[in-house]
């Protein structure tokens, strides 16, 4: 049995911390705020297979908000509607998530000292950093930097959703420079907006433009966030006596696509617990089952945001000639865009040039 220090106890910190314990570890979780969940600064939607992955840590049934089937992508001049019959993914209340893992960790056997920020006085000599894209750890460490960000903003308001199990994109890089602004309903009443932008933008300039849009009070008051676009160049080391880990928005195991980073993060905590004591096999592990969909969902991010208005209005003149939206429809996955890459596709887009 080893012992471990977790920095950082949302839903990564968690799992970490549960996958260490059932691998024999005694763990000590550091989180810097009063409790789990607070603040609540992140989307909470999430694909349904997913959802499914991280089962073995919490039952995601419990916080499922609303269904989503969908999603209309506004870009300049196009939009386009991507539907499945069943639901694709939840809504749900990340905060109350969040608690649950905590709360599942403390059950299992971890000790969480909460409102305890850690910059490099560690309990142990094997680390796993969890602490967020701006990880305190990597930097005591000298882990490689994050090179690209997006900034943040999002609320909760009274919103009348026509279709509340759809949710709305808007791609655009004269309004949403680098990354994109979007609605999630909640319900009929009720939706999330939200817009990030790459730093060093304007993301409050950005978020007026939604509002403008929507026609919303200009006095919502958003919650921020700074999200990992790329993954760390390293994510584990041994220096010394050292095994230091990162995971979740620490590592950058985020999508550039979206910025969702709790199902990736998630899955590469479970193996960062797994291989506490092991940072070279953490890093061989995770790397092969994961990075090829980061690196994808990175590709894309960078062919979007680098467009200007004029050619995504092109680009979405394309779409429509190939009946994108249908293909998506059928094969898209919300999380792992190499599995849209099959022979369907090559044969999709050839019956549509010849028609």
């Amino acid at each position: 049995m080893a012992k471990l220090h977790v920095v950082g106890g949302g839903p990564a910190g968690s799992i970490a911390a549960i996958s260490a314990l059932r691998s024999g570890h005694d763990v000590i979780i550091s989180e810097e705020h009063a409790v789990s969940g607070r603040p609540e600064n992140c989307s909470g939607l999430f694909s349904c297979e997913g959802l499914r992955s991280l089962s073995g840590f919490m039952d995601p049934r419990r916080f499922a908000i609303a269904p989503m089937r969908g999603a209309v992508i506004h870009m300049p001049g196009h939009s386009f509607t991507v539907r499945r019959r069943d639901p694709v993914g939840f809504v749900c209340d990340r905060a109350a998530m969040d608690r649950e893992l905590a709360q599942n960790a403390e059950d299992e056997g971890a000790r969480i000292r909460y409102s305890e920020r850690v910059e490099g006085a560690f309990d142990s000599s094997n680390v796993i950093g969890a602490d967020g894209p701006l990880s305190a750890v990597a930097r005591h460490f000298g882990f490689p930097r994050i090179e690209k960000f997006a900034s943040t903003l999002r609320a909760l308001v009274p919103y009348r959703s026509e279709e509340p199990d759809m949710v709305e994109v808007f791609v655009s890089n004269s309004m949403f420079p680098g990354f994109f602004g979007w609605v999630i309903p909640h319900d009929e009443q009720t939706a999330e907006l939200g817009v990030g932008v790459e730093m060093p933008g304007d993301v409050q300039n950005a978020w007026k433009v939604l509002l403008r849009m929507k026609k919303l009070d200009a006095e919502v008051k958003p919650g921020g966030a700074v999200i990992p676009l790329r993954t760390r160049g390293k994510t584990g080391m041994r220096r010394r006596k050292w095994n230091v880990l990162l995971a979740g928005d620490a590592a950058g195991q985020v999508k550039a696509t979206t910025g969702g980073g709790v199902i990736f993060g998630g899955n590469c905590a479970a193996l960062a617990g797994k291989h506490a004591t092991d940072p070279f096999r953490y890093e061989l592990e995770w790397r092969a089952r994961f990075w090829p969909d980061l690196a994808m969902h990175g590709m894309i991010h960078g062919f979007f945001a680098g467009a200007s208005d004029e050619s995504l209005s092109s680009l979405g003149r394309t779409f429509k000639k190939l009946n994108i939206d249908v293909y998506l429809s059928d094969h898209g996955h919300m999380d792992r865009p190499t599995r849209m890459l099959r022979p369907q596709l090559l044969a999709h887009i050839f019956r549509n040039v010849i028609d």
